[in-house]
């Protein structure tokens, strides 16, 4: 049975949550070098991620690149011109979110327009669309 030299202090023993000096992590080595594995993504960050790409639009003659979410934004936006009330509703969901606001207060004061006001509205365009008619 080997003996300790008298020299060896507590410090330097070898045991349990004392490894040998020799495999101990060196100063700025990290004991994962890869590091914690990514997580599988949320449905918010893969939707997120697929609405920043860029897709091709064609804008009159030109074909401009924009983010998918803008090119959404814009085909709402021309859905509501033309009459869809759906599209329109949204829009105005979307403008009066509290997110977008400034203040809480400029969102309370904003209400949405019910029905019959969206209709009105939109029989100013019916100029634009004539085939679609008013709903």
């Amino acid at each position: 049975m080997p003996q300790k030299s008298p020299k060896a202090s507590p410090i330097d023993s070898v045991g349990y949550r004392r490894p040998p000096k020799q495999h101990q992590f060196k100063p700025g080595q990290s004991g994962n070098p890869k590091g914690r594995p990514k997580g599988t993504p949320t449905l918010q960050e893969v939707m997120a991620r697929e609405a920043a790409k860029h897709i091709k639009i064609k804008q009159g003659d030109k074909i401009i690149v924009v983010p998918k979410l803008e090119a959404l934004a814009r085909r709402v936006y021309a859905k509501a011109l033309e009459g869809d009330l759906a599209a329109a509703r949204m829009v105005f969901q979307l403008v009066a979110e509290p997110e977008t606001a400034t203040t809480a207060e400029s969102a309370e004061s904003f209400a949405l327009p019910n029905d019959e006001v969206i209709k009105r509205m939109l029989s100013r365009f019916d100029h634009v669309n004539p085939q679609s008619g008013s709903k």
